[in-house]
C-alpha cells in the first residue's frame, strides 16, 4: 500500500514531483519523451547521456534508479541469506543495457566509488536489483556501500561519467522502500508493499 512521501528526493535528471526538490539541468525530464541530458529521448531510441547508445543497443539516460530500502529487516534476502540494503534499477526501453564501465556511488562527490561489473546489464522493459552491503566478495550484484538508514545519496553514472541518475533521501523507515510510481516517472512514494526486482505498479 502506497502512502505519502516521508522524506525529501531530488531527482536530477529525472524531474520530481512538485512537492520534492529539484535541481534544473535545463533540459526536459526524462519521463515525459524528452532525456534529462541533451533533450533527446532515452527511450523513443534517440540517443540518450552523450549521444552514444548503451554497449547492446539500450540507451544510457533512460536507465533510473527505480526503487530503494535502506532499512531491509524482512523484505529479501540475498542468495547468502542475509537482508542487506538493496537498490533497484530500471530500463523502460526495448533494448537491454549492458553496465559494462558504468558506477554507482552512495557519495555523489565520488561518483566512481563502485565500478559495476562488466557482467551486469539491465533488461529491456526490465529490472536489476542490487545489494547494497558493502560486501562485493558476494558477487557482481553486490556494490561497495551500505545504504544509511537515516538518509543519504545514490548516483548512477555512465562509463563517460555523465550523471544518469541521482536521488538524495532522509529515513524510511525500516522494511519500507523509496519507489517511482509508476515505474520510472517522476512521482516518488513511501510504500510499505516493496517490489524488489519487479514492477512498482500504478499503471502508465
Amino acid at each position: 500500500m502506497a502512502r505519502s512521501p516521508l522524506m525529501l528526493l531530488s531527482c536530477l535528471l529525472l524531474a520530481c514531483t512538485p512537492d520534492y526538490e529539484k535541481t534544473d539541468t535545463g533540459a526536459s525530464d526524462g519521463a515525459d519523451g524528452t532525456d534529462g541530458t541533451d533533450g533527446t529521448d532515452g527511450a523513443d531510441g534517440t540517443d540518450g547521456a552523450d549521444g552514444t547508445d548503451g554497449a547492446d543497443g539500450g540507451d544510457w539516460a533512460a536507465v533510473v534508479v527505480n526503487e530503494v530500502m535502506s532499512s531491509n529487516r524482512t523484505t529479501i534476502a540475498d542468495e547468502g541469506g542475509a537482508f542487506p540494503d538493496w537498490i533497484e534499477l530500471y530500463n523502460p526501453t526495448g533494448a537491454a543495457v549492458s553496465l559494462s564501465g558504468w558506477t554507482l556511488t552512495d557519495d555523489l562527490a565520488e561518483p566512481d566509488k563502485h565500478p559495476l561489473a562488466a557482467s551486469l546489464e539491465v533488461p529491456a522493459g526490465g529490472f536489476l536489483l542490487l545489494w547494497a552491503d558493502d560486501d562485493e566478495e558476494q558477487g557482481d550484484l553486490h556494490v561497495g556501500f551500505k545504504l544509511a538508514a537515516e538518509g543519504e545519496a545514490v548516483g548512477l553514472f555512465a562509463p563517460d561519467g555523465t550523471a544518469i541518475d541521482q536521488i538524495s533521501f532522509d529515513a524510511i523507515g525500516t522494511d519500507l522502500s523509496a519507489a517511482r510510481q509508476p515505474d520510472g516517472s517522476a512521482n516518488w512514494v513511501v510504500t510499505d508493499a516493496p517490489t524488489p526486482g519487479e514492477s512498482n505498479g500504478g499503471g502508465r
